[in-house]
């Protein structure tokens, strides 16, 4: 049953076009999350429940 719904599945760049799209879609996610100039409101966001919600981060 896989071999013959495959069989009509006759374009394979859409699936290398894809692959490439959510890849670079991933590493784009990735650096987003790693900006150095983020790091300290990431710090101050895990320590905001502690701080009974008062923020002390300021965003330049």
């Amino acid at each position: 049953m896989k071999q013959e719904g495959l069989s009509f599945f006759t374009d394979t760049y859409l699936t290398i076009l894809g692959l490439v799209i959510f890849f670079l879609f991933f590493i784009g996610v990735v650096v987003w999350v790693n900006r150095k100039n983020v790091r300290d409101y990431y710090n101050s966001m895990q320590s905001m429940p502690l701080n009974d919600g008062e923020l002390s981060y300021e965003r330049k």
